[in-house]
């Protein structure tokens, strides 16, 4: 028996795990205490990677749809098909070819540092991702407000929650969800309360995290931007604000204050569902906390006003002095070269967005990505240039607002080619599968969420186990799925990884203020060695980075086989004030009232007036993520989880009670589920969990299909998306709720 140490790569908190194996198996997972941020912290998610290693659903070889049926084949007989059949298409120009990749590329470096510039030098413009139904307001406030490169490189306020005397907590539940800035979530949260801190959760329901709060604030869901705005009003009106020494930092103070005059608490007291002395109250006790960090995640993001809610979140640490500043929020120090440590310092470009938009709707680009939300119309639409879709690691099918409409689109596509291990509602409609191997196969570092870390850390680890033979990475899948769509023919993918080193090596180095400018890239390139891999990348981007040895100029400084001989990681200490070394932005400073967002507050003051009877959120579960997981037996055990939360007097209303099935309608559908009457969840408000619906012809999930649940996704769609982010808006849908079989309403 042989214990290894690894990174959980399910979700973004990326915790460290102590794998044991025997005779090739897996018997055991377990946390690894010496893992800096995590300390032995493990959910059951991490406990997952034993049934996911070993699932039989999961794919070993490639599929082919022959005659109609997916049937296995060779790797050689895959790429063969890729190939005769994508190869034409791509001939078709950059249009002709959509991209939609999913959240676990975020854990896979390899396509992470070799994904974007492979997109950038194929001229890829069809490009759809996890961000617009997750995460991008967070990086378009943080684009327009520190400055940005694209979706791989930004700058991100973090909570300094280990230092924090209040910590308000907006639209995240750590202790289900893990959120990436509170890791090991339960000691750390009732930490600040044993040192004589408050926590301050804001969320239509009663969370786990709400419970062990100190105060729970039940907003009516899409009246945070309005509360958060009247916040920040109540700071200006009473006098609170105190920049200190973010003064010389700042820009737009007296445009903030013009913009947010509108919203007294008054004024948004009945959207947002809080009381004008409960807001006046929230606004007093940030400005006088000793230290306050402010912190927002999916629940403040996926509905209309997301990038709104992300900026005021920051306006509020800015303009009480808790942006930059320990206790407050601050911004992580990663070791990899990322946009905030590339370049000239305090010197950017405007946020990139707007260069191209959807056909329909008209919906811009943003971070050189388009709306998820948009990407079936634009499939579906008359004289479509869209023939062909790449799906990685992601399921659209489940995962996109309007779900009946993105298989409508599946289905119409003249190609579809997936990267996944599963046969699920997606790839059910491949032409052809590329399985990618178990996670435990591959090596681990993780660049994205070490820019959002709350403690500054940095760790690579190696495979738990050995690559099967004849299996190929993900690396070695994108590979082979560029040099179709250069048309490289049958040279070697080897040479392509040569090209695609070579394109961002000369990017890092000719780049304004490159710390590496001194060297020839040549030079450079034959310092990373020969050996094919997204190492050599890696490797770049740590020795270009912050802590590494710019490839001599530095002596001692970090190097990738440095970090090697860190297996639990190497602690890089607490976050530090960094301003403006980090700012990316063309005045140098931080922008407190960048125009798309002032203009935005427009949408807010209109729909002050908005009172729908009953509208839907969306809630995280500890033993899911999003899609995943659901085909793994340990973790379906118990009652049932895909149950509609509904408050008492709301179920009393229309005659259900608890354990009854219903039925739940939105101007997109119709689905059902089963009550759990709950006074958790505020009147007015149900909540379904996402990442359900595991059912129709075709899935190999035998796990999954015995407890399907409900697709919320059939449902949502009808808010469209928070248009500065193109962001998905799916809570805050209006919903008919009644008891299955029940006369609709007209």
């Amino acid at each position: 028996m042989s214990e290894h140490l690894t990174t959980c790569p399910i979700c973004e908190v990326a915790c460290g795990l102590k794998i044991k194996i025997e005779d090739g198996n897996v018997v055991s997972v377990r946390g690894d205490t010496e893992h800096p941020p995590t300390r032995g912290y493990i959910c059951p998610k991490g406990t997952a990677l034993q049934g996911l290693h070993h699932d039989p659903d999961r794919l070993r070889a490639p599929l082919v749809r022959r005659d109609g049926e997916l049937v296995e084949t060779t790797w050689d007989g895959a790429f063969r098909f890729l190939r005769e059949r994508l190869g034409p298409i791509a001939e078709g120009g950059p249009d002709a070819v959509a991209w939609h990749l999913g959240t676990p590329l975020a854990h896979d470096y390899g396509s992470f540092v070799y994904g974007k510039t492979a997109l950038r030098l194929s001229g890829a413009r069809q490009v759809y991702t996890a961000a617009t139904v997750d995460h991008m307001p967070m990086m378009t406030a943080a684009g327009l407000m520190f400055g940005a490169r694209d979706t791989a490189s930004w700058s991100m306020a973090a909570p300094d929650v280990d230092r924090c005397d209040l910590l308000v907590l907006i639209g995240v539940n750590p202790l289900v969800s893990n959120a990436t800035g509170i890791s090991a979530p339960r000691g750390r949260l009732k930490a600040i309360r044993e040192r004589g801190g408050r926590i301050i959760v804001i969320d239509p329901v009663r969370t786990a995290t709400a419970e062990l709060a100190d105060q729970h604030l039940a907003v009516r869901p899409g009246g945070d931007a309005a509360l958060l705005a009247a916040v920040v009003n109540v700071i200006f009106a009473e006098g609170l604000d105190r920049l200190n020494r973010l003064e010389q930092h700042v820009a737009g103070v007296d445009a903030l204050r013009t913009a947010v005059s509108p919203f007294t608490p008054e004024a948004v007291a009945g959207r947002c569902g809080i009381e004008p002395p409960v807001i006046r109250e929230l606004a007093r006790e940030i400005a006088a906390a000793p230290s306050a960090a402010i912190y927002g995640r999916c629940g403040a993001m996926v509905q209309q006003f997301g990038s709104l809610n992300i900026w005021l979140m920051w306006v509020i640490a800015a303009v009480t002095g808790n942006l930059d500043r320990p206790g407050g929020v601050l911004f992580p120090l990663a070791a990899a070269a990322t946009h905030n440590t590339r370049g000239d310092a305090a010197h950017g470009y405007p946020f990139p967005t707007g260069r191209w938009h959807t056909r329909v709707g008209g919906h811009p680009e943003v971070l050189g990505e388009l709306p998820l939300a948009a990407l079936a119309d634009e499939i579906l639409a008359d004289q479509s240039p869209i023939r062909a879709l790449i799906t990685i690691a992601s399921n659209g099918a489940r995962t996109a607002p309007d779900s009946a409409r993105f298989e409508d689109a599946l289905r119409r596509v003249e190609l579809l080619i997936s990267v996944d291990p599963y046969i699920n509602e997606t790839t059910r409609h491949a032409d052809i599968i590329l399985p990618p191997p178990s996670p435990l196969h591959r090596d681990y570092y993780d660049l994205f969420y070490e820019q959002l870390i709350s403690h500054n850390h940095t760790r690579y680890t190696e495979p738990v186990l050995p690559l099967p033979d004849g299996a190929y990475t993900e690396h070695q899948i994108l590979m082979e799925l560029v040099g179709v769509l250069g048309g490289f023919g049958d040279m070697d993918r080897g040479v392509v990884d040569d090209i695609i080193l070579s394109a961002l090596v000369h990017d890092v180095v000719e780049e304004p203020g490159s710390v590496l400018a001194h060297l020839d890239p040549q030079d450079v390139l034959a310092a990373l060695g020969s050996e094919r891999g997204p190492q050599r990348g890696l490797d770049l981007l740590l020795r270009a980075g912050p802590y590494g040895d710019h490839f001599g100029a530095r002596p001692g400084g970090l190097t990738l086989a440095d970090l090697k001989r860190h297996p639990h990681g190497i602690d890089l200490g607490p976050l530090q004030p960094r301003l403006p070394d980090n700012l990316r932005t063309p005045s140098g400073r931080v922008e407190l009232a960048p125009d798309p967002l002032v203009a935005d507050l427009a949408r807010v003051r209109d729909g002050l007036g908005d009172d729908h009877e009953l509208v839907i959120i969306s809630r995280r579960q500890t033993r899911s993520m999003n899609t995943m997981l659901h085909n793994i037996p340990a973790l379906m055990r118990g009652k049932e989880r895909c149950t509609l939360l509904l408050h008492p007097d709301d179920a009393a209303a229309r005659g259900l009670v608890d354990g009854a099935r219903c039925e739940i309608s939105s101007a997109t559908g119709t689905i059902e589920a089963t009550v759990e009457v709950s006074d958790a969840v505020r009147r007015g408000v149900v909540s379904l969990p996402h990442g359900w619906g595991h059912d129709g012809p075709g899935l190999r999930l035998r796990v999954a299909e015995k407890h399907p649940g409900a697709n919320l996704n059939a449902i949502t769609g009808p808010l469209g998306v928070d248009p500065l982010s193109g962001t998905a808006a799916f809570n805050g849908v209006q919903v008919d709720v009644r008891p299955l079989g029940a006369t609709a309403p007209a």
